[in-house]
């Protein structure tokens, strides 16, 4: 991690990356028929208008995981590499690319250190000025959404009454399940009159219905913000502002959602003294929804209050 950018080395195909933009190292005259990547640049797009600057800005033709490719002329020493991801990195802040994937420049036919290269690459990720070019991994996820969320408050809620009740629960839970995860963050969308009431009350069961039963009467939280960033989860106030908690929420053990569930199914029906599930989910395996049945189950730790905006297809 370089300061907020997330930064991973792999070796393999970079052609099979899924991010935005891939780099492809070419000639001083910027010509798209050589470089590693001239297969997959459509024959219209070659006769492009070539800027000054060494950087030129491509769609990806055939590679449906990747959206651009961004073609650099390539350099034969550390400072013209440096120099060269400067340019490319702020094309990607000026069309709003939020990842990219660079090859091991001037490792291949310059024969350069592979060491002598990343520091030239590291020296521009250092650069405080670069910093605000990509984000972080995850807020990835959003890129694929048609919106745009403008961040405006974060509250921290602090209710000791609340605090104490879900400390109560999740140290049972933990002392049940000693050696599992037991609490996970994540995020509920609601209503400005709703959220005044969990500010002062907590969450509610007899709020669900509202929002969705599909998968039980319980309170529902996503695994990732944009879920909950949806109208239907978190409908926009007379001033378009929507609002979303990041909750604490004491998960256990898990069952299969299902509807109309009141409780959590039993962990063993043949032996009621087991007890019950702590926490049902769309999919034990790879839970994305989370549904509780106990109030105290879940604590409302941060609002976030945001507005939204539809970005228009280009």
């Amino acid at each position: 991690m370089m300061g907020p950018i997330k930064v991973k080395v792999f070796s393999g195909d970079i052609t099979k990356e899924t991010v935005e933009a891939i780099v492809n190292s070419t000639t001083t005259s910027l010509d798209l028929n050589t470089g590693e990547f001239a297969f997959y640049i459509a024959l219209n797009l070659m006769n492009a208008p070539q800027p000054a600057d060494g950087v030129i800005l491509t769609k990806a033709g055939n590679l449906s995981n990747i959206k651009h490719i961004i073609h650099m002329v390539g350099q034969t020493n550390e400072k013209g590499i440096s120099s060269s991801m400067y340019k490319v990195l702020r094309m990607c802040e000026e069309n709003k690319i939020q990842s990219v994937s660079f090859p091991a420049l001037g490792t291949g036919k310059l024969a350069h250190s592979e060491i002598q290269m990343s520091k030239a690459k590291q020296r521009y990720l250092d650069d405080p000025k670069m910093l605000n070019v990509l984000q972080e991994q995850e807020t990835w996820p959003l890129q694929e959404l048609p919106i745009s969320s403008i961040h405006c408050d974060i509250d921290r809620i602090q209710s000791q009454s609340q605090w104490q009740r879900y400390c109560v629960l999740k140290q049972a839970v933990d002392k049940k399940y000693p050696k599992q995860r037991n609490e996970r963050l994540l995020y509920h969308g609601t209503t400005k009159e709703i959220c005044q009431k969990i500010n002062k009350n907590g969450f509610n069961r007899s709020f669900c219905g509202r929002n969705a039963v599909v998968h039980g009467e319980g309170t529902y939280f996503g695994k990732e913000a944009w879920y909950s960033c949806q109208d239907k989860y978190s409908n926009p106030d007379d001033k378009q502002l929507k609002y979303i908690y990041r909750a604490r929420v004491v998960t256990g053990s898990l069952c299969k959602s299902r509807g109309g569930m009141k409780e959590p199914d039993p962990i063993n029906a043949a032996d009621p003294r087991a007890g019950l599930h702590d926490c049902a989910v769309d999919d034990p395996k790879n839970p994305f929804i989370f549904v509780v049945f106990c109030d105290a189950g879940a604590y409302p730790e941060y609002l976030i209050t945001f507005k939204s905006i539809v970005l228009k297809s280009p």
